[in-house]
């Protein structure tokens, strides 16, 4: 580390301080293995993607195309490949999204892998990374895909513009238990605020919002007065507003949708 001298370096706004490390350790690597790039989970945290608690590691998993390289560092995982499709990813060589996604179709379960498809076609940290077609062509027409059928499966589940893990496992969860898939950002035009409204997720023709409200939606006072006037505008056009957080209890959201939506409730006699 050179502490005389400091580089500015181009960093996404919602980087913490484990994507700095992360990057950091890429560029490390690159010092001594030019030609290399992250990939697998390096390379999905990088990119601002979700992964399960056991991908959250400090190994690096790094790529190349030359059979014949060797990296002998600890904490280093080289993957070898017969191509490389690398992007610049805030000036740091990454495997491109499609190869990242095909990648773990043989390591998470389908809830992540949906999770992670939601993330690459999804708002979550900026605007996409892939196209939803592009990434399911990717899947189906390339030879020689592990977990293929996995792959394919999660992406039937994946939804555009998606902006957060937790309004994914909350479409995923409403399909688990027997409710309607709700529909990801129903537009609605509200009068009374002149504009308009798209909820993180709805049932239109009841006119039912559902909305995932984290931490930040109670810490920042801006963020609290845009969802007060979001949820007037809501209302004013006969719309139904359920919020839901982190400590919600589902068997009485179950039963709430379910009243609204006008189907019968199986936890009652």
């Amino acid at each position: 580390m050179d502490k005389e001298r400091f580089d500015r370096r181009p960093t996404p706004i919602w980087a913490d301080a484990d994507w700095l490390f992360d990057a950091q350790r890429l560029r490390a690597a690159l010092l001594l293995y030019p030609g290399i790039a992250a990939c697998h989970a390096m390379a999905a945290r990088l990119y601002g993607w979700p992964l399960p608690s056991n991908w959250l590691t400090p190994q690096l998993h790094l790529a190349t195309a030359n059979p014949n390289f060797r990296i002998r560092l600890a904490q280093a995982t080289l993957h070898r490949t017969a191509s490389m499709s690398v992007r610049q990813w805030f000036g740091l060589p990454i495997i491109s999204p499609e190869d990242v996604f095909i990648g773990f179709g043989g390591d998470l379960l389908h809830r992540d892998l949906v999770k992670l498809g939601d993330a690459a076609v999804g708002n979550w940290h900026g605007p996409p990374q892939i196209g939803l077609d592009e990434l399911r062509s990717c899947v189906l027409n390339r030879p020689f895909v592990r977990g293929r059928r996995r792959l394919v499966d999660a992406l039937d589940r994946v939804r555009e513009s998606v902006d957060s893990p937790p309004e994914t496992d909350l479409r995923l969860w409403a399909v688990e238990v027997g409710l309607p898939e709700p529909v990801v950002h129903p537009k609605v035009h509200c009068h009374i605020i002149g504009r308009v409204v798209e909820p993180d997720l709805g049932y239109p023709d009841a006119k039912l919002a559902l909305e995932y409200e984290g931490a930040h939606h109670f810490q920042s006072k801006r963020q609290r007065v845009s969802d007060l006037n979001r949820d007037e505008g809501l209302r004013a056009e006969g719309w139904t507003v359920l919020h839901v957080t982190s400590t919600v209890n589902y068997r009485q959201l179950e039963t709430k949708i379910r009243h609204y939506l006008g189907l019968p409730d199986p936890h009652k006699p």
